[in-house]
């Protein structure tokens, strides 16, 4: 069964404030490991309960698509935690590593569960993370994102196009404009999006934007930005 993707952390409908907060806010399983380590904390002033899943990460048509997968298990899927304390979860891979030379991709979802019978008086919030977890491939290689851009016009407004075909995911974040004015101009701050490897997303520009100069973005959490189209007035 798939599941549309859910964000790094959502927020549910349903009242008192959550005190849940999950470290790492991204795992990599080397294939010489079995198994890497989740934190889920509690910050707030009531006990909370959470359940644990995996789900495969894959990208079809566009679009990020979870399917509920066993090769990795979590222990323990369920948590009840206490005010100030914190639970480990073990994040434990069951299949061989991937004999393609491309890593894997899942999600761990964290799913805060609202308290039966409480009455705070209104809705609670119940907080989701989707923790992205990546599989490195057979012999532990270097993997990495090669990406080829491109702008879009299409009728709902500009777009930026990335196709991965690399063996590695990018995690696509800051994009700007450059060469219209004397600095970059910001278009879209912060987390844009993943790219997998082999697949292509796109996702939407500020409407007013000109096409022109270049369009940057900082890739997988870089210093320096990198150039994804250049003279985009050409294209």
């Amino acid at each position: 069964m798939a599941i549309a993707l859910a964000a790094m952390a959502t927020v549910l409908p349903v009242a008192f404030a959550s005190g849940l907060q999950v470290s790492p806010i991204g795992l990599h399983v080397a294939a010489s490991d079995q198994a890497e380590a989740l934190w889920l904390t509690n910050t707030g002033s009531d006990t909370l309960h959470a359940q644990v899943r995996v789900f495969r990460w894959t990208q079809v048509d566009g679009k990020d698509v979870l399917e509920a997968s066993h090769d990795l298990v979590v222990s323990p899927p369920m948590v009840t935690i206490a005010p100030g304390d914190r639970q480990l979860v073990r994040v434990i891979r069951q299949v061989a590593p991937p004999s393609d030379g491309k890593e894997a991709a899942y999600r761990v979802v964290v799913d805060e569960l609202p308290v039966d019978g409480a009455d705070k008086g209104g809705l609670k919030f119940v907080l989701r993370y989707s923790v992205p977890v990546f599989l490195a491939p057979a012999g532990d290689p270097t993997v990495s994102a090669t990406l080829q851009s491109n702008w879009l016009d299409t009728p709902d407004g500009p777009r930026l196009s990335v196709h991965n075909t690399g063996s590695g995911h990018a995690q696509v974040a800051d994009v700007t404009q450059t060469g219209v004015g004397a600095k970059g101009v910001p278009l879209v701050p912060g987390l844009v999006g993943y790219v997998l490897p082999g697949s292509t997303m796109a996702w939407p520009l500020p409407p007013d934007v000109r096409r022109a100069g270049a369009l940057r973005a900082r890739i997988n959490g870089e210093a320096s930005e990198s150039t994804l189209v250049v003279d985009a007035a050409s294209r």
